[in-house]
């Protein structure tokens, strides 16, 4: 198999698209929120399947749409670093995690790896926003669960569904980055 240098203009074709929908996600959640915190996650479904589909462009992406969402939806200003923080977090925990075939037994597995990643970036940004006085600690304890929750019922029925009809797509356009050791080691041939 020759190995092809990656094409630019899909990388940025493919942070452009994947920030707007991060961004339109965000907005989307934005209608059940608390006061600088959205409690409806549904950039968590991109987290889910984004790593597999775009890679590395796909992060920056995703990392760029939350900062948007943060600072537009949740009205952070500049502090919605802690959004693309708790995306990098989950994102690269997801990429890593992620098994290779999440068919079958592995699909156990996906979504452990799913419950672990939401548990840690929900912690995470309830942690930020609490340490930054965003959030009293006794309203970060009492949605936790709650926001962990919902969020990961959202995740589980709906990433393995996307993964499994869009991912065979997307694979014969070209676009599939895979998981981080499929990804990497394709790039270690270029």
């Amino acid at each position: 198999m020759v190995a092809r240098k990656p094409n630019k203009a899909k990388q940025v074709s493919i942070i452009t698209i994947a920030a707007a929908l991060y961004a339109v996600f965000f907005f989307l959640s934005g209608l059940i929120t608390v006061p600088r915190f959205t409690i409806l996650y549904l950039p968590i479904i991109l987290l889910g399947v984004f790593p597999l589909w775009f890679g590395l462009s796909g992060l920056f992406g995703s990392m760029i749409g939350a900062f948007i969402g943060g600072f537009f939806v949740e009205g952070l200003g500049f502090l919605a670093w802690i959004e693309s923080v708790t995306t990098f977090i989950i994102y690269s925990l997801n990429w890593v995690l992620i098994p290779k075939n999440a068919s079958g037994r592995r699909l156990f597995l996906l979504l452990g790896v799913y419950a672990l990643t939401l548990f840690v970036g929900t912690s995470y940004i309830l942690w930020q926003f609490t340490i930054l006085g965003l959030l009293p600690a006794g309203v970060a304890e009492v949605i936790l669960l709650p926001t962990f929750i919902l969020n990961l019922i959202i995740e589980l029925l709906i990433c393995p569904i996307l993964i499994k009809t869009l991912s065979p797509k997307l694979r014969s356009m070209g676009i599939y980055a895979g998981t981080f050791r499929e990804w990497l080691s394709r790039h270690a041939e270029v």
